[in-house]
């Protein structure tokens, strides 16, 4: 019995797919593949190994030795050049406060830039981390480069289980099977640059806590010399008061027996004493009178927002305006005071000015990352609506305040999607003089 089969896979002619015939240094002779052509699963399937020259260990090697940041991307990119069928490399993070994608690389190339930040605008990098594979779309930030039949691969970054950047790869290919050799390959030097600039981050966090930790720990030695020499001065008060009270009485006793003495030479002692006395005076209560600005405590900035929310409620109902708390649970303490807290959420409402009888709605978000509490509100409404003169005198406040909570403010305006005032309040704080 004969078995015949019928084979309908095509394949392109030979000499189509091979650029030339190049000849090694110990005389054998090896069959370039060209980079440009549009490669099938068959045969990158082939290709696996092919005639790459990537050294990891070499690599490793070499941006374990460098201490700068840009100088581990440019090594990551001239070994991802290697990989001849990507372009373009460029690593993007997310920015934790801003919850924003930006380029590690300062030199990064602004159309590939804009084309991820309108992955992050369409949500299209919150789908590829959910999915946790890589993808390939269009290259079509422009006409131009929607004709050059470009792809851009993004392969999500995660770091601790978190969502922490993409890679994104300019390519001609439309496919790449994950077990093929250039995958592993692109996915392995990723993997050991990241892992390299996370060190020098946390390196950089370390210096600059152990930086601070000197300056707290210098401040207090002098902290402790100044509360020792307020005591000092203090006692001292109390021991020079005695006398003078002394020399009072005894003089209007002297005033008293001898009647005929000087009255103008008594008077003068008195008034020289009273004016010993305002000035001790004036010194103690400098040494002991409490702080006129409010006192700091931990607050917890979710019940500082519910606080605010039930004095608002009532306006909100009776403009029909909507809000919605997302809050965070279990963020830390922070220090300052509820009234500060409360001044901040109250003139970031009167800022935007939200309740003008056309309904709407805001969202106000409470986040803690990288020992930062996060609180953002978000508005239907833009500060567009309101004045110069309005919204320079809001933003000074907003910003006066904040700086005495050592944060930080931003804000986002878009006339299609609203107002966005977004607060940072870090945990650590800085010495003040």
């Amino acid at each position: 019995m004969k078995l015949l089969k019928e084979n309908k896979r095509e394949y392109q002619p030979f000499l189509s797919s091979v650029e030339q015939l190049e000849k090694s240094s110990n005389g054998e002779y090896k069959i370039k593949v060209k980079a440009n052509l549009p490669l099938s699963k068959e045969q990158i399937s082939v290709l696996s190994g092919g005639n790459l020259k990537i050294d990891l260990l070499s690599f490793s090697q070499k941006i374990n030795s460098l201490s700068n940041p840009m100088l581990v991307i440019d090594a990551f990119k001239t070994e991802a050049k290697k990989l001849s069928f990507f372009g373009s490399t460029e690593i993007f993070y997310i920015d934790d406060k801003t919850n924003e994608c930006n380029p590690i690389n300062e030199k990064t190339d602004q159309k590939l830039y804009y084309y991820v930040k309108n992955f992050l605008k369409n949500g299209i990098l919150d789908w590829i981390a959910e999915s946790r594979n890589p993808k390939f779309l269009p290259w079509d930030v422009d006409a131009k480069a929607a004709k050059s039949g470009l792809n851009c691969l993004v392969v999500p970054i995660f770091s601790n289980n978190r969502f922490a950047g993409v890679l994104t790869a300019l390519t001609n290919l439309k496919y790449l099977s994950e077990d093929s050799f250039e995958y592993r390959t692109l996915i392995t030097i990723l993997n050991l640059t990241y892992a390299k600039l996370e060190f020098l981050k946390l390196k950089d966090e370390l210096n600059k806590t152990y930086s601070e930790y000197q300056i707290l720990q210098s401040k207090l030695f002098n902290d402790f010399k100044f509360a020792a020499i307020g005591e000092l001065t203090s006692k001292s008060i109390e021991e020079i008061g005695s006398p003078l009270q002394v020399i009072l009485s005894y003089t209007d006793l002297i005033q008293k027996e001898y009647p005929d003495l000087d009255s103008e030479a008594a008077e003068f002692i008195k008034s020289k004493v009273h004016t010993i006395k305002e000035i001790l005076d004036r010194l103690g209560n400098f040494i002991n009178k409490s702080d006129n600005k409010p006192k700091l405590y931990a607050c917890s900035i979710n019940t500082a927002i519910n606080e605010f929310y039930k004095v608002i409620e009532h306006s909100l109902n009776a403009d029909s305006y909507e809000c919605v708390l997302d809050l965070e649970e279990n963020i830390p303490s922070l220090l300052s005071n509820y009234n500060s807290l409360k001044q901040i959420l109250i003139n970031a409402f009167s800022l935007i000015n939200p309740l003008r009888g056309k309904g709407g709605g805001m969202i106000i978000q409470s986040r803690y990352s990288n020992e930062t509490i996060i609180v953002k509100m978000l508005f239907t409404d833009t500060i567009d609506e309101l004045s110069n003169e309005e919204k320079e005198f809001g933003l000074n406040i907003l910003k006066h305040l904040m700086n005495k909570h050592e944060g930080d403010l931003r804000i986002n305006n878009d006339k299609n999607s609203g107002t966005s005032l977004i607060f940072s309040f870090p945990l650590k704080r800085k010495m003040r003089e």
